[in-house]
């Protein structure tokens, strides 16, 4: 409660801290970029944090029964053909539909009226497309058993599902290029399309001609990240997959690196505080050495990401860039962060409990690093 010289802690609090101590001291000196300082009166500040640092220090061992995905099939010429072109697909959408415009205006300009023709189909088809033939769980089956396939290896590991009687949010670290990590553990999954989870992108990606029709109208499980459709499933009651890095963390992304765009990203916790939601960290090891990315020239690239543009300059396979290099691709979910029902947070509730999220998030990966982190395994998680 408050005092005149700050926080009075009771007895309860003051008995927590040799256990809150480590985590401090640990985390003080990794987290540059925070908004505030980490001392003991700001985690004091969290409800119930005793709770949430067990919860974080009796993380289980891999031996875990871990919900998985789908199967791989054995590594043949045809089935690495098919995962090189399903690969292909995605990057080809997620690029074309960003560069379409200017594709447009060229046809435009040299009056080729069968490449505008196309392109006006293909958009159309983005959106009277019947709803009835989205989400099919064979197509998303066999997108899932193969287009992976072309990694070094890739597996998914989850050891908390959100649901209807504790929805939560799953947040996907980090962004990388083309957001692998969100694929190889999202909305496709077998384990998740059941639920009718959904993962939220951009909504400047969701109207991309091409990612339109074949990842929100086809495959399905994708939905806008806008405010209205993010409030609606939560009043509703529905857990669903965002993330928060945003285009910011896919500028930033370098391979080796193990680096999330966090500092100033606080709207999923304002909007789990008013709704109960848990947060769920998921990490990806290997998703920021799929791609070999400028750095430099951040300004630049911040105002593009603030317009919702992408701001990055990939490099992937040396005989063909857009495709994603061969590395373990491991997309490990980790226990979820309870946070208690706030219907109007105040600024310093939503402070709090993003410190505890990040926090939350460095144990996380600290906790998997050695076993699934690869080149990453001796990396300490940097915070944008």
């Amino acid at each position: 409660k408050s005092g005149k010289g700050g926080l009075e802690t009771t007895t309860r609090e003051q008995s927590t801290f040799p256990l809150l101590t480590p985590l401090l001291e640990s985390a003080q000196g990794q987290y540059q970029h925070f908004s505030q300082p980490l001392t003991t009166q700001t985690l004091w500040q969290i409800k119930h944090f005793s709770h949430i640092y067990r919860t974080m220090s009796e993380a289980k061992s891999s031996s875990h029964k871990w919900a998985a995905g789908s199967a791989t099939p054995p590594s043949t010429p045809l089935s690495l053909f098919v995962g090189y072109s399903l690969q292909l697909s995605l990057v080809a959408c997620w690029v074309g539909g960003f560069a379409s415009p200017a594709f447009a205006y060229h046809w435009y300009k040299t009056k080729n009226s069968l490449a505008l023709s196309i392109y006006a189909a293909v958009i159309a088809s983005g959106y009277v497309f019947p709803s009835s033939y989205t989400g099919s769980p064979a197509l998303k089956e066999f997108y899932m058993r193969y287009i992976f396939l072309p990694f070094k290896s890739s597996q998914r590991r989850f050891k908390y599902l959100p649901d209807k009687s504790s929805p939560g949010i799953v947040l996907y670290h980090p962004h990388g290029m083309f957001s692998w990590g969100f694929a190889n553990g999202g909305a496709w999954n077998d384990f998740y399309y059941t639920k009718g989870f959904q993962g939220l992108v951009a909504s400047s990606l969701l109207h991309a001609p091409g990612f339109r029709l074949l990842f929100v109208k086809l495959l399905g499980g994708i939905n806008s990240a806008e405010k209205d459709e993010l409030v609606g499933k939560m009043k509703k009651g529905e857990s669903f997959g965002l993330i928060p890095g945003g285009f910011h963390e896919a500028s930033i992304s370098h391979p080796g690196t193990s680096r999330v765009f966090l500092k100033n990203r606080k709207g999923f916790v304002k909007y789990a505080l008013q709704h109960g939601f848990s947060l769920v960290p998921v990490y990806t090891f290997g998703e920021s050495s799929t791609y070999w990315n400028a750095p430099g020239l951040w300004s630049l690239r911040w105002k593009l990401n603030d317009n919702k543009l992408p701001a990055i300059l990939p490099f992937g396979r040396w005989w063909f860039p857009l495709l994603p290099r061969p590395v373990d691709l491991n997309t490990i979910g980790g226990e979820p962060l309870k946070l208690p029902k706030i219907e109007k947070p105040t600024k310093n509730d939503v402070d709090m409990w993003h410190t505890a999220y990040i926090l939350h998030l460095k144990k996380h990966f600290d906790t998997y690093k050695k076993e699934f982190g690869g080149l990453e395994a001796d990396s300490e998680l940097e915070v944008w």
